[in-house]
């Protein structure tokens, strides 16, 4: 019998991540921290959510794909690294975006709240993310990349490319990155981004490139200082179902408030 790619993909992250975090461990933490079945059960419904989200994006960006004929020709006929490189810029200038709204939006914020919650920072934080927020983000990145025409093999390797970074980022690692840090988003950087007590509101915002944080005015990095707490307002011992409905608790909330004034 087969193994099904969503438990391999599980196995893979935990014999890769758990052995490098015990090494490199930032902060000292047990193996089975709270919020961990949470989490847990977001890795799950993730994986079949992001599948799922990935052919509707196809079936619509199809329509869109191609709308200028020598833009989606010339895209596709570029070498694939050259492809890949535009990807990634294309996708996280995308991605900085959205993220940007979320964290000033207030009634976009109460579904990336969700995200911010854990008060641990590990590879299985990674995928605390509300069905909502990952619909809404992955179509924000891929739309326009299917519209522009990148080839099927570009997207791939941006897909892989995008998922491993993520786990990556979030890795309970102490590890420095002296010079890649300024090339890609490391631990380092994006941890920063969880703090429990920022400086600022919306800081270090891009998942793959800082650049586009350096360019914004966004970039947030004190020399040999790293986080010392993370987290958010959120109730993080509320279960998988209470994160599912916490935001719409909040608007219905709202609505309700401004019906009794």
């Amino acid at each position: 019998m087969e193994i099904p790619n969503v438990i391999k993909g599980i196995i893979i992250l935990i014999f890769v991540f758990v052995p490098i975090e015990k090494i490199f461990a930032l902060h000292h933490k047990k193996l089975l921290r709270e919020g961990w079945f949470t989490d847990l059960c977001y890795y799950f419904s993730g994986y079949f959510i992001g599948h799922g989200t990935t052919k509707l994006l196809i079936i619509f960006a199809l329509f869109g794909q191609g709308s200028i004929p020598t833009l989606s020709s010339f895209v596709s006929q570029q070498p694939i690294f050259l492809q890949v490189i535009a990807a990634v810029f294309i996708g996280d200038l995308s991605f900085y975006i959205i993220h940007y709204l979320m964290h000033t939006v207030p009634w976009l914020w109460k579904f990336h709240a969700i995200h911010h919650s854990s008060t641990h920072m590990d590879w299985l934080a990674t995928v605390r993310v509300h069905p909502f927020e990952q619909i809404l983000t992955k179509a924000c990145q891929m739309i326009p990349l299917y519209w522009l025409g990148f080839s099927t093999e570009a997207l791939a390797v941006y897909a892989i490319f995008s998922s491993a970074i993520a786990f990556f980022i979030h890795a309970n690692i102490s590890v420095r990155f002296p010079i890649l840090k300024w090339i890609i988003v490391t631990p380092e950087f994006h941890h920063w981004h969880h703090d429990r007590h920022p400086k600022l509101y919306a800081q270090n915002l891009a998942v793959q490139l800082p650049i586009l944080d350096y360019i914004f005015g966004t970039w947030h990095m004190p020399n040999q200082e790293l986080p010392k707490q993370y987290g958010t307002e959120l109730n993080t011992k509320t279960n998988y179902f209470n994160h599912l409905i916490y935001p719409f608790k909040h608007l219905f909330r709202s609505k309700i408030r401004r019906k009794k004034i």
